[in-house]
């Protein structure tokens, strides 16, 4: 009997990926209607002359790349990570995340695909649990922003200070990268909770100028930014953002408006 966790990669999403196609360095190509992984072996169903599944044992080393196609589930977590919905890309990633984990070295995965959409949603939702289980399963992407990305935010739970000199280096003007995000999210709710309104909006606005891309980071940094401007006494201001954020941010729009109550 073949061992759990040389099954998970494909237990771990079913139904989401119905056919690969495998290219071989040989130059066949395989249209597998079931793809598991097993060490350094791929277990394909490909369909036979009589058009029953037949089983294909092929090594990595042979593998040129897979075409996993674009799960469902991932299409959909970018339409919600454009919404902004930093909750609903968590839970629509969760089982991509662990599938994918377990091909992140064949060619043509989507690991950093997953990771492009969860690091972000992480810095804004994640928690203790959710932290601990990416630690678990991380994997390096071999994209310096988002490997990057990933050590910032272990390092804010596991090295705070180390994390502070961080955010302080990577926060700068002009900044563009996912890191540089985090950063000042990090920064503006620290200067919140230290009521220093100007350095808290300078950091929340500095999400929303030079990372407009960045949409799941954007509902977080406007509301801080929002937050600060109520505090400080300056509400039109306050309530043109929460404008801003019911209009393109509606998940938010709820905590937008409570701000002003």
């Amino acid at each position: 009997m073949k061992p759990l966790r040389s099954l998970l990669p494909f237990l771990l999403l079913p139904g989401l990926l119905p056919a690969e196609t495998v290219f071989l360095k040989d130059g066949k190509v395989h249209a597998a209607k079931e793809m598991r992984r097993d060490g350094n072996f791929l277990f394909l169903k490909v369909p036979g002359p009589n058009g029953a599944l037949a089983d294909v044992l092929t090594p990595l080393n042979q593998v040129d790349r897979v075409d996993f196609g674009d799960p469902p589930e991932l299409s959909e977590a970018r339409q919600l990570a454009r919404a902004g919905d930093a909750a609903g890309v968590l839970e629509k990633t969760a089982a991509a995340a662990g599938f994918f984990r377990g091909f992140s070295d064949v060619p043509g995965n989507q690991w950093a695909e997953v990771m492009r959409l969860r690091l972000p949603a992480l810095a804004v939702k994640g928690d203790d649990t959710s932290m601990a289980e990416l630690q678990k399963q991380w994997t390096p992407t071999g994209e310096q922003e988002l490997d990057t990305a990933y050590r910032l935010l272990v390092a804010a739970q596991t090295d705070p200070a180390g994390a502070k000199t961080a955010w302080n280096a990577l926060a700068q003007p002009g900044a563009g990268t996912l890191a540089a995000g985090i950063s000042w999210l990090a920064l503006g709710k620290a200067a919140l909770e230290a009521k220093q309104w100007k350095d808290a909006l300078r950091a929340f606005l500095s999400v929303e100028v030079f990372l407009p891309s960045q949409r799941l980071l954007q509902p977080a940094a406007l509301l801080g930014a929002a937050r600060a401007f109520v505090e400080s006494g300056e509400r039109a201001k306050a309530a043109a953002l929460v404008e801003e954020i019911k209009a393109e941010y509606p998940s938010s729009a709820g905590k937008a408006a409570a701000l002003l109550q």
